[in-house]
């Protein structure tokens, strides 16, 4: 009709494929130039930032009132001149533990004109469990001017005993310095029943945060 055989048509024709193949790779080739500004994926928000698992996070201790609403009140009991350095290091483990509103020692703001006997026995009476750190020396203080200070009725460890005994508060003796239990005929007849209350050791190191663990545990499993 327009004088094009055969021959030219199918030439015409793979020419048209050819071209459509050419632009096609050209039109992809582009595309792909251009994809790192559209396919860079964002991580979903719940996942960043990312944490960094090769190193640990470190571990933070905390007073055990922010851990729980309720909390043992720990009262200790001792004398400075027998066991006055690891009653110190007792005291830090048990704040460091319950938090430093709830762990006494050391009644020492009696206010003027005021009986320290009623006040020792209502600081006393306020606490869930009574320390008694008992040293070499807690028994014999005081023997070079008399029979000992325990048989004294205004000696303040007596007195916090009794007054812990007679409620009938859980009075855990700790014996450090190489101490044992007190035989029963040393004590005044008010705390004989303190020689059948379980106690525990707390030795120096390397053995005292194992033992201030053990002691931390019985009071958290029995509060």
């Amino acid at each position: 009709m327009f004088g094009i055989g055969m021959p030219e048509l199918i030439i015409i024709f793979v020419l048209v494929i050819i071209a459509w193949l050419v632009i096609r790779f050209f039109l992809k080739r582009a595309e792909s130039k251009k994809e790192p500004a559209f396919s860079v994926r964002e991580e979903p928000a719940f996942l960043e930032p990312k944490l960094n698992t090769s190193q640990p996070k470190p571990k933070v201790t905390e007073p055990r009132d922010k851990i729980t609403k309720e909390t043992p009140k720990i009262f200790i009991s001792y004398r400075r001149d027998d066991s006055r350095y690891i009653t110190e290091r007792i005291y830090d483990r048990l704040v460091q533990r319950f938090g430093a509103n709830h762990v006494f020692k050391d009644v020492d703001s009696i206010p003027l004109g005021v009986d320290f006997r009623q006040h020792l026995d209502l600081a006393v009476a306020q606490c869930n469990f009574f320390l008694a750190v008992i040293g070499d020396d807690w028994l014999s203080a005081g023997e070079k001017v008399g029979k000992g200070l325990l048989h004294d009725f205004s000696d303040f460890v007596r007195i916090e005993l009794e007054s812990a005994l007679k409620r009938g508060i859980p009075v855990i003796p700790l014996f450090v310095q190489n101490a044992t239990v007190p035989s029963k005929k040393d004590l005044p007849d008010s705390l004989k029943p303190l020689i059948y209350r379980n106690g525990i050791s707390i030795r120096p190191d390397p053995d005292f945060h194992n033992d201030m663990d053990r002691l931390i545990q019985a009071i958290e499993t029995q509060f």
